[in-house]
């Protein structure tokens, strides 16, 4: 459980800053109505919204990080003829706002509370938050109890993890995980935009596929022999790589599954292999890699677990009364209710000290203010 702690506290901290930096330019809502009811606890618009726009802003900035879409032009896009992407980011959040009321409600069950050091943490966060950005949590109508609310329910997702997980069965047996290990060089039987090759380009591609493998074939070493470099010595569109894969694998073809299943480790195998994609040149490193199924051992146990705490929380979710109520439902996402994470200001006008603090801790200003037109306008 101390990792989960140390986890929980890390999460507390990490959710302060970056909220730290939001600037909004929404419409002022009354926080003190109520958003939502699951099993009898009321969550008021103040908890709910500052949920919903902290979410909104982190996504903003990592999609405008990826250059995936611009500050105003985001949330009124339409995925589907009856939702915008706006839309579907409520839904979200409002999914996994039950759940984290959920794992709170259920925390007795496996244990879980928050220390005094933690309630502390979040006491001095959420103050931290507020200092930081008045503007923005006026016009969401969060207080400080509000932000006090979310910091808790994100450390109660934390530290429920793994005590919900402890029950797995974590036994995974050699034939369950095994995984056999190739490399191969392969090149592609498709032009520019997936145009079909012509008989005479894809026997100028065969003819080279056949050097590579002589070229492996003579080597010093075949079973080890470096599939990269002498593939694109050949022809610099081959591309090539070690591969391990077991018997529930989707990805490799099934015709270089059955080339390599009847030849010794380290051995290659004397043809190309054609599939309706590629040429293939191919070696059995190791029929059974031991150290590829440690690896896919602790894949399955991964799964295991989060297949068991999804179930568990599936469960509570499937049992559970929850009742929107019209602060919640009135709530919009779009683009003109825009909230994002602030930038850092490090020009020198910021250099002193009062104006560095402010800057740390993500002083937020109005819609109105040029700090943040850019952004939030």
């Amino acid at each position: 459980m101390k990792a989960a702690k140390t986890a929980a506290i890390c999460g507390i901290t990490s959710l302060a800053l970056a909220c730290a930096g939001l600037a909004g330019c929404g419409d002022k809502v009354d926080g003190t109505k109520t958003a939502m009811v699951i099993n009898d606890e009321e969550i008021n618009v103040g908890t709910a919204n500052f949920y919903l726009r902290h979410q909104q802003a982190e996504t903003a900035n990592m999609m405008q990080s990826y250059g995936l879409t611009s500050s105003d032009l985001m949330w009124d896009n339409a995925i589907s003829d009856s939702q915008t992407y706006g839309d579907s980011l409520k839904s979200n959040c409002q999914d996994s706002l039950v759940e984290m009321v959920l794992l709170r409600q259920h925390a007795e069950e496996y244990g879980v509370s928050l220390s005094e050091d933690e309630t502390q943490k979040i006491d001095t966060a959420a103050q931290e938050v507020m200092d930081a950005n008045a503007d923005a949590m006026e016009r969401m109508g969060a207080s400080k109890e509000d932000v006090v609310q979310v910091l808790e329910l994100y450390t109660y997702q934390q530290k429920m993890y793994d005590p919900m997980i402890e029950d797995t069965d974590r036994e995974v047996t050699d034939e369950e995980a095994a995984q056999t290990t190739i490399s191969y060089a392969r090149i592609s039987l498709k032009g520019d935009d997936d145009a079909e090759l012509t008989d005479d380009e894809k026997a100028a591609l065969k003819s080279d596929a056949e050097e590579v493998l002589s070229q492996i074939e003579n080597s010093s070493d075949p079973s080890t022999a470096d599939f990269s470099t002498i593939s694109e010595g050949v022809n610099e569109d081959f591309t090539s790589t070690s591969f391990s894969y077991g018997s529930d694998d989707t990805i490799m073809d099934d015709k270089v599954k059955e080339a390599v299943s009847g030849l010794s480790d380290g051995q290659v195998y004397d043809g190309v292999i054609e599939t309706d994609d590629y040429y293939y040149v191919v070696r059995l490193d190791q029929a059974f890699d031991a150290e590829a199924t440690e690896d896919e051992k602790e894949t399955i146990i991964s799964e295991r677990e989060s297949d068991n705490y999804n179930n568990k929380l599936q469960e509570w979710v499937d049992a559970s009364t929850v009742e929107t109520k019209s602060g919640w439902d009135n709530l919009r996402v779009t683009d003109k209710d825009l909230y994002v994470v602030k930038a850092e200001d490090t020009s020198d006008s910021s250099s002193s000290s009062s104006d560095s603090a402010a800057s740390s801790s993500g002083s937020t200003t109005s819609s109105s203010d040029s700090a943040a037109s850019s952004s939030a306008q």
